[in-house]
């Protein structure tokens, strides 16, 4: 087993327990949520076990247990929800403390899960991402020329994605000999926020490593919770 592998592997590790860490944290509240939604009348009386109920579970209208699930969907599409947003706020600003090293491999390596062509149908139904991406970028002819460039960061990413999907790769012909941009001042967002997510793969020699080694912990936690919530608010929904 390589070092890109057990990076790969030890990464899983830690998003398994940080996962089961938020699942908890979110359970804790919820559960909390159900204690203080209900009167120890209805406790008492209501034929359902109060023990025994799950948040995913149909009840009738009017029932107790319902007003817990409806305030259950509150605080995770509200409070839950909000918390999350300006954690990534807070991320995305310590960004900023750090700059680019023009090591080029972002001009030079982009990579999308997408085609060119794929890319290009994308933009036309309206998604900027895609938009912007096409109209700078263009693809290598094949993944040999890409991998004489940074052989290393190509195989990282063929290993990490290699049961999910498809990688392509593009590069600016807009990068000059000397390693800048020649059409600087007009760089489209995806150039300029480059990497906006920490939990991208990036080459070694990208300064912006740093920052993702800070935030790494923060960010897979973020990542879980997003994961949770989203399928905790599809659940409810699915019964209210």
């Amino acid at each position: 087993m390589n070092v890109l592998q057990n990076e790969i592997i030890h990464t899983a590790k830690i998003y398994r327990e940080l996962f089961k860490n938020a699942q908890k944290a979110i359970d804790l509240q919820l559960n909390s949520l159900k204690r203080s939604s209900l009167c120890n009348n209805c406790k008492e009386n209501c034929e359902i076990d109060f023990n025994k109920i799950n948040l995913f579970q149909k009840f009738p209208d009017g029932c107790r247990y319902k007003f817990w699930q409806e305030s259950a969907l509150n605080l995770l599409e509200n409070k839950i929800s909000k918390d999350i947003y300006e954690k990534i706020q807070t991320m995305e600003e310590k960004r900023k403390c750090y700059t680019c090293g023009r090591c080029t491999s972002c001009c030079k390596l982009a990579s999308s899960e997408y085609s060119y062509e794929e890319l290009k149908e994308r933009a036309k139904n309206g998604d900027k991402f895609s938009q912007e991406f096409v109209s700078i970028f263009v693809p290598y002819e094949s993944i040999e020329e890409p991998r004489k460039l940074y052989p290393d960061y190509i195989n990282l990413l063929e290993e990490k994605f290699k049961d999910q999907t498809e990688l392509h790769f593009f590069y600016c012909p807009k990068l000059g000999e000397n390693g800048l941009c020649t059409d600087y001042e007009n760089r489209p967002n995806i150039c300029r926020d480059f990497p906006n997510n920490p939990l991208v793969a990036l080459p070694v020699k990208c300064t912006y490593n740093e920052w993702k080694q800070e935030v790494e912990i923060t960010a897979l936690t973020l990542h879980a919770l997003i994961d949770i919530i989203g399928f905790y608010k599809d659940k409810i929904k699915e019964v209210l």
